[in-house]
Order: C-alpha cells, then sequence, then structure tokens
C-alpha cells in the first residue's frame, strides 16, 4: 500500500505538537522541496497553521491556532473539584523530578522561540513557583500529591496549580501572629520570610514579584480568598469571595 507522506506529516505534527522544517525533513528523510510541497498544502487546507518569522518557523496543528484555552480552564475546575482526581498525564507532575524535566523542556521550547533573556526568566519564574509547591506541602497535600502544570506557548499563557495547603497555612507557620489570607499573601510577596523555618530563606516569591514588574508581564497568583496581581508593572493584593485550597498561578508573559 502506498503510504502518504502528506498524512504521516500530519500526524508528525500533531504528535509532537510543534515541529520545525527541519525536524520534519530529518525524522522522515525525504527531499526538501517535497516536505515544504506538503506543508504548503497541510497550511491551505487549514490543517495545520505557521507560526514565527524566518528563520525560526514552526508548524503546528490548527487547533492550535488560538492557543489551547481548555488545558488552562481545565486546571481552575481541577483544583476547585470537591474531589481530588489524577490530572492528564501531559499536565500532571506528581513529584519534583517530573516538574524539572518538564521545566527543562519549557526552556528548550522557549528558546526556540523566544530571546535567551525572556526564556531563562521566564523559566525561572515558574519554576520557583512551582517548586515551592514541593517545598511546603511535602507530607501536607490535601489528596492529590503534586501540581497541574499547564503550558500554552501560542497564547503565551502558564498555569501553575496544587491542591495543597495553601499561602496562609505556609506563613502561619512561621509566622503565627498572621490573621488573613490577603495578610499572608502580601507577606509572602513582599517580606524575607521562609515557610520552611528555620531556614533563612523567602525571596523566592520577592523575586517572582521583581521579574513580573520589571518585564511588564501579569500574574494572576490565588490562594484561599486573597489574590495577588501583577499587570502594568504593578502590584496589587485583594480579597475574593471565591475560596481558593491550595494556589492558583496564572502567568500571562
Amino acid at each position: 500500500m502506498k503510504t502518504d507522506t502528506k498524512q504521516r506529516i500530519l500526524a508528525y505534527i500533531k504528535e509532537n505538537k510543534q515541529v520545525s522544517a527541519k525536524d520534519i525533513i530529518s525524522h522522515f528523510g525525504l527531499n526538501a522541496t517535497g516536505i515544504f510541497r506538503h506543508l504548503g498544502s497541510l497550511t491551505k487546507q487549514g490543517l495545520i497553521i505557521k507560526h514565527g518569522k524566518p528563520p525560526t518557523v514552526f508548524y503546528l496543528p490548527s487547533e492550535h491556532k488560538k492557543g489551547n484555552p481548555s488545558i488552562i480552564q481545565n486546571g481552575f475546575i481541577w483544583n476547585e473539584s470537591q474531589v481530588g482526581i489524577l490530572p492528564p498525564s501531559e499536565v500532571y507532575c506528581p513529584t519534583r523530578d517530573v516538574f524539572q524535566a518538564r521545566l527543562d523542556r519549557l526552556l528548550t521550547d522557549c528558546l526556540r522561540q523566544f530571546d535567551e533573556n525572556l526564556s531563562f526568566l521566564l523559566t525561572a519564574v515558574v519554576g520557583e513557583i512551582g517548586n515551592n509547591s514541593f517545598d511546603h506541602n511535602l507530607g501536607s497535600w490535601r489528596d492529590v500529591a503534586g501540581i497541574y502544570f499547564a503550558v500554552d506557548l501560542i497564547a503565551r499563557s502558564i498555569l501553575i496549580t496544587d491542591r495543597g495547603q495553601g499561602i496562609f497555612a505556609t506563613i502561619k507557620r512561621v509566622k503565627p501572629e498572621t490573621k488573613s489570607d490577603v495578610e499572608a499573601m502580601r507577606v509572602a510577596f513582599t517580606e524575607r520570610i521562609s515557610g520552611r523555618a528555620p531556614e533563612q530563606r523567602g525571596n523566592g516569591l520577592k523575586f517572582v514579584k521583581k521579574i513580573f514588574e520589571q518585564q511588564g508581564w501579569q500574574l494572576n497568583f490565588r490562594s484561599g480568598q486573597a489574590v495577588c496581581r501583577i499587570e502594568s508593572e504593578v502590584t496589587s493584593f485583594a480579597n475574593e469571595k471565591k475560596e481558593i485550597h491550595g494556589i492558583i498561578a496564572l502567568i500571562k508573559f
């Protein structure tokens, strides 16, 4: 049976989510002219889209044209669910080593699309937020251990959420006089204090705040009934009616 090369290329793009023409040529070992002819045809049919500018161009499945909001939205649903269930494997990091591997992949993907400064800073703040979940919830997860880690580079959005103890419980362990979620959130982002006493650490979320303000990125960080918003280089803290167990951090860059 004659193999349909165009369909094989489409399947390869769908499987890998984002590939370059060089990736495709190397994978199939075919003539570049033929590969580009198939890519042109698939693009005209609306089955794939091109992203980026020469010499850095990638091909993605057409369903990514407007990003993939479902993986972000499903993270909120997962956090808010009354019953803890395991998330899909592609967004679930049950342990720190799985998260680190995904973080390394994030850096690689960013370096293929963005400049080094953005790539390394973004990976650093994502790593800080994600690692905080593992640092502060060891043996204290409400039900499902680990984090939901969703990345949508087309929409330039990243979501990290956990079903842990939350900011208030973390801060109150080392600052018992803390009275509210919003006070705990403010402390976490503005004061030097470690949630793992007696260690003298605590600069993590201050570092995150500084980078977001400097870069003009957006952060919506929620825990309990508190929210920290960083937008247009300004940080604000507020109370929310809806209570979040654990944390939800939505990053837009």
